[in-house]
């Protein structure tokens, strides 16, 4: 995992310009070091998007990709970049937490100090995952915005707030929970595999069900409980450091702040984040529990959920059937 921390490589020296203008325009003076993974994690899981995921999607199950409605196939191909992209960034943040010596001298500093170095305090790490995280989400917000009519507005609003929350790291500025809050990702692998089962004609099958249980497992602890509870960890450090700046002298961090503005919209993007995860949370139980069902005969599913962004009747094949029956055995009547 060390090779994806490493410093920008010399032929990506022609970029630092135009990064250190972008962070000087935006305030954020750590970006130019990281600009490499922000743009290669973007180009990457575009290259994903537009051609690896196609082009192995149609050799592997080429009887259901090639069958896809042009809508289905935009969100198979966006669910591949994200099933890539989450197992990778859960994988170097749990890596950098275990062995970031950095990170853990940070969290050992002695009293009210560990709090700014959580604040303001810089790793390299801690940097890289959000340069990846940002590159990502920079790419979700495109594609999110593009495909609105398909993903959705919320997953529009999904995009904006992860990638301000990271973006705003550059400043520094609580680098030291990027990995925390990155972590959400753990799910999304589970969530991505129960979306293919559902393509792949596997719904209500011994694999989505087990695969179920890792999905509302996960999605819970990671990010209801894990979630909410260093939420108002960084809430609490943020608002002690905006009351408490750090000495004007003599101090590591002198001369340090926290502008009103800053905590609002971190906080504000965060709180959005898990009113977004606790709402998808209850649909998801719902959704996961449907494909697991038996439906009553002459009955139809009424409520709605969304799927692929839009919100579509839960109606089964089953109910098709029998309530074509039923009309069958009006017109008998008639007869």
């Amino acid at each position: 995992m060390e090779i994806f921390t490493r410093p920008c490589p010399p032929w990506l020296a022609p970029l630092q310009p135009y990064a250190e203008i972008i962070a000087k325009t935006c305030n954020l003076p750590s970006l130019p070091q990281h600009i490499h993974q922000i743009l290669g994690a973007f180009v990457v899981y575009h290259v994903i998007y537009l051609f690896i995921s196609p082009v192995l999607s149609k050799l592997l199950v080429p009887q259901f990709y090639n069958k896809f409605p042009r809508r289905t196939q935009v969100n198979w191909d966006v669910h591949v970049v994200s099933f890539v992209q989450s197992s990778f960034i859960c994988a170097l943040a749990l890596w950098g937490m275990i062995t970031d010596e950095e990170r853990k001298k940070a969290a050992a500093v002695p009293g009210d100090d560990a709090i700014y170095y959580r604040v303001f305090g810089y790793t390299v790490t801690g940097a890289a995952v959000q340069g990846y995280a940002t590159g990502y989400f920079l790419w979700d917000l495109m594609i999110s915005v593009y495909y609105v009519s398909i993903m959705g507005w919320g997953f529009v609003a999904h995009a904006v707030s992860a990638l301000a929350v990271f973006a705003l790291g550059f400043k520094p500025f609580v680098n030291y929970y990027a990995p925390i809050f990155i972590l959400f990702e753990l799910s999304s692998p589970f969530l991505n595999i129960h979306w293919f089962c559902d393509k792949l004609n596997l719904s209500g099958s011994i694999y989505q069900l087990i695969n179920g249980f890792c999905l509302l497992g996960t999605f819970f602890c990671c990010r209801l409980l894990w979630g909410t509870y260093n939420s108002v960890l960084v809430f609490r450090d943020i608002f002690w450091v905006y009351a408490h700046p750090p000495p004007a002298e003599g101090h590591a961090f002198a001369g340090k702040t926290v502008p009103l503005w800053l905590a609002i919209i971190y906080l504000g993007s965060n709180l959005l984040l898990n009113g977004l995860n606790y709402w998808w949370f209850s649909r998801m139980i719902q959704t996961v529990s449907a494909r697991f069902k038996t439906p009553k005969e002459g009955t139809a599913a009424k409520e709605k959920i969304l799927v692929e962004g839009t919100k579509v009747d839960l109606t089964t094949a089953a109910e098709v059937v029998a309530a074509g029956k039923q009309q069958a055995r009006k017109r008998s009547a008639k007869n």
